[in-house]
Parts: C-alpha cells; structure tokens; sequence
C-alpha cells in the first residue's frame, strides 16, 4: 500500500491529537438539554447518537430520544425505532413492533421508509405480507429507489408475493446493474447463467459477476469461481477459481488488509535516518510517530508475529494519546486477530471511539463491523466505549 501525499508537521499534528483527546472527555453538544428541547434538538441529538457523531454511538440512548419523537409523529423516529425493534439494536427484537413503527413511517411516502417496511414485511412473511411487500418495493421503485427495484426483481424472479416473471425481473435489474450496484449484477448475472427470460450467455454472466466481485461481493466472487473451474464463458483456470473461492469464504476482497493511513501526513520516510528519527520520536510518545512506525509494520510481506506484535504497541501508545487512525488500525487488529487474540467487541469499541472524533474511515469501518455482530456484541461495546468516553480516556 502506498501512503497518501500530503503534507502536515509533526508538531501540528501532536497538536491536533492532543485536541481529539481532550474532545472525547467533553459532553455531548446539547444532551442536558435535549429533554426539555425543542422537537428539532432531540431529533438531532437522536441522530447523532445513531451515527456516533461528535458522541459515542449508543443505540440505546437513540432510541429513548426517538421515542416520545415517534409517538407524536415524527416519521422519521418512526422509522429508526422500527427498525431498531427490527434488529433488536437498543430495544428489544419486535417484529410485531417492527412492522408498527415501519407501518407508520411509510405512510409519509419516503420512498426510504416504504423500502425499509417492505423488508420486514418480506422476512419471514406471509403470502399477503409479500404481496404488501412487492407493492411497496414498486412505490419506492418507481420514486427512483434503486435497492427497492433489485428487490421486486427478486421477487419476481423467484415468484414470491406476484407472479413469477423472469422478463421483469430482468428489466428491473437492468437500470441498477449498469449503474454500478453489485448487487443487481450478480442478480442479473445468475439470469444469463441459467437462460432465464434472457438467452444463456455466460460471457455475459462473467462480465456481470466480475463487475460484482471488483466490488467485494462475496456472492459474486464465489459465482464467478464456479464460471472458471468450469470454463463456462470464460477460459477455464482452476487456480484462479480457488482464489476466488478463497476470497468468497473469507470476506477478501483483494484490496489489502483493511489498515489506514493519515492523508494528512506526508508518506513515512523510507531512509535509515529518517526511521532513526521517526523511532526516537515514538519512544518520546508522539503519538503519530508511533502511527506510522505501526504503519509500516503492517505494510510487510510477510507481516512476521513479532511485527504484529510491535505494531500494536505503537497503534496502542498512539491511539491512547487520542490519535484516530491509530485507534482504527488497532481496531483491525482485533477484527482479524492479527497479534492480539480476535475480539469484534474491543475492536467496535476502538472504532466507536474514534468516530467521536469525525475520522470518517473509522465510521464506515464501524458499519462494516456491527453487520457481522450480534446486537448483544454491539451493546456492549458501546457501552465500553461509553465509560471510556466518559472516563476521558480511550
């Protein structure tokens, strides 16, 4: 991985650590207030709760703000709390409530809240659930919401909640397919492959599931696998089918480790003597020296054990200055168990954390994250993330 250009000293960003670590010890902007506020401040509040903006993610405390906000109306309260009793995020799982709240919500015409309904009704639902659930994906669809038009194709594509229609289910994956989203390649790709309401083109199919799997999708990446082992649309290559295999079951994508960079800094130096110095500086506790000794750790072919080790001693040192993207990558760390046992809590907590701090890497980091935990996993760790906060100390 090449580090991004970019310039900025030394001293300014000691500085700038220091002052993201003072600013996780600070209360959240509005929170004495938010009870007796106006309805605009509590539902500002509410979101940045949800999105851990400028405080530490915490659904719990989301969804005690969109509450009393739902109850008197707020359709986009409405919304949250439906699909936090969804998913069971901050409040207990409730798909009864689920549908109540989502029920409501939609009755706005947010093309966003009739998709978001249409999904719990289409989860485990009944023959008239998937028919409700077919009629809002087309509401959506048809206000210009792609994931809505990718899932009424799926519907009619497998012949749930409407008459199975292979011709529409085409036509619906076409628009979002060429526009980019994986999802509706590998959907439109499996067509090709299996000749249905299109002719069997499986040359098509590859271009499709190649589009897909450059995305990282894991679906896609396993189909197109299947295409070259058995030559099918393209040449066949059995090594680069057990790739692609290999990347499908573990989540790889291809694109490296998943370690971030600072692109405020200029790249670490690559001689002896500037090493010397960035070396000197972590052992006097600059936290991103340390950042970018552990950096370049990590940027090893093979990364040996006793680099990992060391690259978590100085993502530690650095991130317990206040330093985000030395709390991201040691949050990388734990997720992939990589020097420091596996352990998705203490590495969402780390993320949470330096979401706090608006680094925008870690937040999407985050997300990607809690998609593979349990909302048990995700409550715990924001609420260690909380009392570290709190505790203004990372």
């Amino acid at each position: 991985m090449t580090a991004p250009s970019g310039t900025m000293s030394r001293a300014a960003c000691f500085a700038c650590g220091l002052v993201l670590s003072l600013a996780l010890a600070a209360p959240p902007l509005g929170a004495q207030t938010a009870e007796a506020g106006d309805p605009a401040v509590r539902l500002e509040l509410a979101r940045r709760y949800h999105e851990g903006r400028g405080v530490v993610q915490n659904f719990t405390r989301a969804a005690e703000i969109f509450a009393p906000l739902a109850e008197a109306g707020n359709a986009e309260a409405q919304n949250a709390l439906g699909r936090y009793h969804h998913e069971g995020l901050g409040v207990p799982k409730d798909r009864a409530a689920a549908l109540d709240w989502l029920g409501l919500a939609a009755r706005s015409g947010v093309p966003q809240y009739l998709f978001d309904h249409a999904v719990v009704l289409e989860q485990d639902g009944t023959p008239e659930e998937l028919a409700q659930a077919a009629a809002l994906y087309a509401r959506a669809a048809e206000a210009g919401l792609e994931e809505a038009a990718i899932s009424l194709g799926l519907l009619y594509q497998e012949g749930r909640g409407v008459a199975q229609d292979y011709a529409r289910a085409r036509a619906l994956y076409e628009g979002p397919a060429a526009a980019g989203s994986a999802r509706a390649q590998n959907n439109l790709g499996l067509l090709y492959v299996r000749g249905s309401g299109v002719p069997q083109d499986y040359a098509r199919a590859a271009e499709l599931f190649n589009a897909a799997a450059a995305q990282g999708m894991r679906r896609a990446m396993y189909n197109l696998g299947v295409l070259y082992e058995n030559g099918f649309g393209v040449a066949t290559d059995e090594a680069k089918a057990h790739e692609l295999y290999r990347m499908a079951g573990n989540g790889e994508t291809g694109a490296g480790p998943g370690f971030v960079y600072d692109a405020r800094l200029a790249p670490p130096p690559a001689d002896e003597a500037g090493l010397a110095r960035l070396q000197q500086a972590a052992r006097a506790g600059d936290p991103v020296a340390a950042f970018q000794l552990g950096w370049l750790l990590v940027q090893g072919d093979p990364v040996t054990p006793q680099a990992l080790a060391s690259a978590r001693q100085l993502f530690s040192l650095s991130a317990a200055r206040g330093y985000p993207p030395a709390m991201a990558n040691l949050a990388q760390l734990y997720v992939l168990g990589r020097g420091v046992p596996q352990d998705y809590v203490e590495a969402l907590v780390w993320l949470l954390l330096a979401g706090t701090a608006a680094f925008p890497e870690a937040t999407a980091m985050s997300a990607a994250l809690q998609a593979q935990m349990t909302p048990g996993q995700i409550a715990e760790a924001q609420q260690l993330a909380e009392a570290r906060w709190q505790a203004g100390r990372p």
